[in-house]
């Protein structure tokens, strides 16, 4: 469970914090030889309008003090979801759930599991938030050099000059300015969670067009119960079982594919460790902060 929170506020995050014209269909990643073919007069023309619309510390701007504020109206929406409607995204009807369960909101059914709920997401927001700034603020030189280089490709010189004397007057500097904000203004960040309750209806029916799609394919194969495995007790589970195809068996890969596996699985947990980490030391202080009635 804390797994599925800790990768849905980082989503979320991630997702309501990448500039929209980087998720232009066209905005593929630049190679280095691909830079390099860009008609440097373009690319110089083309950085100045980034540092005009995405100037750094653009990210730090945009989540710092907004997104974790909005992210605790995004959770607590998603808290005030009920499980019906959930368990109707996968795929499963109200109908095969335990009797009342349908109707309690998933904040409720929270709570009885944990009855401090409310403050650990309202804390683990607030951490993962912070984490995710100083994660972003360091991602933004390539996302500045990827823009530099899409705006490159798709606009010639004269258009780029033309926006940048634009951005150079007082209301061409205002809209740059606040160009990025648009995506964290509380407006927009409502009626993005206005489309959910629609979104989760529609999913079923989505779902439903995926199998029919995928029927010709075999069913996956998913070693035991638990999704959330680690690489080590899948692997282990696997050697183990009296059906493992040889594919399956570590002992058939590549010491390159073994260590990469291996390399990767150990990133993953140490990653987690540091956020339970963060976590526990935020709980901490708070409680602290709390005796002391401050």
């Amino acid at each position: 469970m804390k797994k599925i929170f800790a990768l849905t506020v980082s989503s979320l995050a991630l997702a309501f914090s990448t500039p929209a014209t980087a998720q232009d269909a066209d905005a593929t990643a630049t190679t280095e030889s691909e830079a390099g073919s860009i008609d440097p007069a373009r690319l110089s023309a083309a950085k100045s309008t980034v540092d005009y619309l995405f100037p750094l510390g653009t990210y730090e701007r945009m989540m710092k003090g907004t997104m974790d504020q909005m992210m605790d109206q995004m959770m607590m929406s998603m808290g005030n979801m009920r499980m019906g409607d959930l368990a109707g995204a996968g795929g499963v009807a109200r109908g095969d759930m335990p009797e009342g369960m349908g109707e309690k909101t998933l904040a409720e059914m929270a709570t009885e599991m944990d009855p401090h709920y409310a403050e650990r997401t309202k804390i683990s927001t607030k951490v993962i938030m912070d984490e995710m700034v100083n994660l972003m603020i360091g991602m933004e030189p390539a996302v500045r050099e990827a823009l530099t280089n899409i705006y490159a490709r798709k606009f010639t010189v004269g258009q780029l000059n033309e926006m940048n004397s634009f951005f150079a007057t007082d209301t061409g500097s205002a809209f740059a300015r606040d160009y990025m904000m648009v995506f964290v203004d509380p407006e927009m960040m409502q009626s993005m969670m206005n489309m959910v309750p629609e979104m989760m209806q529609a999913m079923p029916e989505i779902m439903k067009k995926v199998e029919e799609a995928t029927a010709h394919l075999p069913p996956v194969k998913i070693p035991g119960n638990d999704p959330f495995a680690s690489v080590e007790e899948v692997m282990d589970e696997v050697e183990n079982s009296d059906d493992a195809t040889d594919w399956e068996d570590p002992d058939n890969w590549s010491a390159e594919d073994r260590e990469l596996v291996n390399k990767l699985s150990v990133d993953s947990d140490t990653a987690f460790e540091k956020y339970y980490e963060a976590l526990e030391k935020a709980q901490k202080n708070a409680k602290a902060k709390m005796a002391n009635g401050k």
